[in-house]
């Protein structure tokens, strides 16, 4: 059984509207990011008859890998006024290999319209990066989703289980619920399985959950409001087109090979149910039999190699990835067929092009989610006892533009960030000049300015 259909098997009373979201829109989203579709097959023709898989450019994923490198890239950094703060959640994030993870998390949250960073205490402070097919909404409002379930897979000795955990705000607190089952749903006992392991823990005195939800908002699923959409769900009919063309552009080399024009009878045949002779064009025929007759008209063998037409197919390819570009926020030319696959631009992005806005929205709404995972990673410490009752929680992100931004401007928001007190002089070197933390306090400390500093 599926995580997802046990989540809803096992959750009482759950809407049927969600259930068909996650059996309906999100499955497809799904399907269409790892290479499907309804589109994927076609029927086959020649004589072996059936169906077949169509060639796909999966352009879906290539714009959702594309809207996660602009999003979030290397050297993305979580800031706060407290150093003490700041270390603890960079030991933390560095501890859980987040900014390894995160990139890949975002793809498909693009694709799948949401997902959630969830940070819970198991031995130490861990984050784990839930995606959309393994979290269900329990209780949501106008301010956001306040309970979910969410489904992970995990192994103990030599056996596969699904770990089920719902977490919801009550008046007690924040409650935590864990059960365990089989791979066929069945219930098993976490004493059993998972001795550490508490079925029932609550933390008293929060106000949020311990998980953050980060959507798209790029369009709420109808009846479904706590959910966003998938960037390329109003793009489908762009999606199929441009797998048509391209496996059109792949089945050029198949049909337009060489081909011999030979008399009717030399085509190969086969008896239908009623035992007559039915002839066929095979696409995949490269035999041809010797003619036995003496008339010289039917002798005469005709050359009739067809032109394949690569231009016009990489034209409408790259007319077609424009437009899906318009329809997911992407600038015009974001995307290119080039070389059989595609190619991102790398652009400087700048203040008026529609990838900037776009950029600007996603970013805004990533900030807002990763500055509360923070908070909740702060919440942990604290009663943890790894970080200072009196450590400020407040954390904020600064985000490293890589190629999204020319060397001016990234120099200039580095000073001004500087200069108004947002962030440290090291860390502004490192902004500045592209390099990690201690090779920016390195710099520093040396007479790199002709004198030494100490700054942090």
């Amino acid at each position: 059984m599926g995580i997802r259909e046990l989540l809803f098997t096992k959750k009482k009373n759950q809407s049927p509207l969600l259930s068909a979201f996650y059996a309906g829109e999100l499955a497809r989203w799904e399907d269409i990011y790892r290479g499907g579709g309804e589109w994927r097959y076609t029927r086959r023709g020649g004589i072996n008859g059936g169906m077949r898989k169509v060639a796909a450019l999966n352009a879906a994923k290539a714009v959702c890998a594309e809207l996660s490198r602009l999003c979030f890239t290397e050297g993305t950094q979580l800031v706060s006024s407290d150093k003490e703060t700041e270390d603890f959640v960079e030991r933390v994030l560095r501890e859980n290999s987040f900014a390894d993870r995160f990139p890949d998390f975002l793809e498909k949250v693009f694709a799948l319209g949401g997902g959630a960073v969830k940070v819970y205490w198991d031995g130490g402070i861990k984050v784990d990066l839930i995606t959309a097919d393994r979290f269900v909404p329990t209780c949501w409002d106008g301010r956001g989703i306040s309970g979910a379930a969410f489904g992970s897979r995990l192994s103990q000795n030599g056996k596969s289980y699904i770990l089920a955990e719902t977490q919801e705000l009550t008046h007690d607190g924040c409650v935590t619920e864990n059960r365990l089952f089989t791979e066929n749903g069945g219930k098993a006992e976490i004493k059993d399985v998972l001795p550490e392991l508490m079925e029932r823990s609550v933390i008293k005195g929060l106000t949020k959950p311990l998980f953050v939800y980060l959507g798209t908002g790029s369009g709420n699923v109808p009846k479904c409001p706590p959910l966003g959409a998938s960037v390329f769900a109003g793009a489908e009919d762009t999606l199929k087109s441009i797998d048509t063309i391209f496996d059109s552009l792949n089945r050029e080399f198949v049909l337009g090979r060489k081909r011999i024009i030979v008399p009717y009878y030399a085509i190969r045949g086969e008896y239908d149910e009623n035992g007559e002779l039915k002839r066929y064009f095979d696409v995949n025929d490269e035999v041809f039999q010797a003619l036995s007759t003496t008339d010289a008209e039917e002798l005469r063998i005709t050359d009739n190699t067809a032109t394949l037409r690569v231009t016009e197919h990489t034209e409408a390819l790259g007319a077609l990835l424009d437009i899906l570009c318009m329809q997911v926020g992407l600038s015009e030319g974001a995307l290119s067929y080039k070389n059989g696959t595609i190619k991102t631009a790398t652009e400087v992005v700048s203040r008026d092009s529609r990838t900037y806005r776009t950029r600007g929205f996603y970013r805004k709404r990533i900030a807002e989610c990763l500055a509360q995972a923070a908070e909740n990673i702060c919440i942990l410490g604290k009663m943890s006892g790894q970080l200072s009752a009196g450590a400020s929680e407040k954390v904020s992100l600064v985000f490293a533009d890589g190629v999204c931004e020319d060397e001016g401007t990234r120099i200039e928001r580095a000073v001004s960030l500087y200069n108004a007190g947002i962030i440290s002089r090291v860390r502004a070197i490192s902004q500045i000049y592209g390099v990690s933390l201690d090779e920016a306090r390195s710099m520093e400390r040396s007479d790199f300015y002709g004198q030494e500093h100490n700054g942090n």
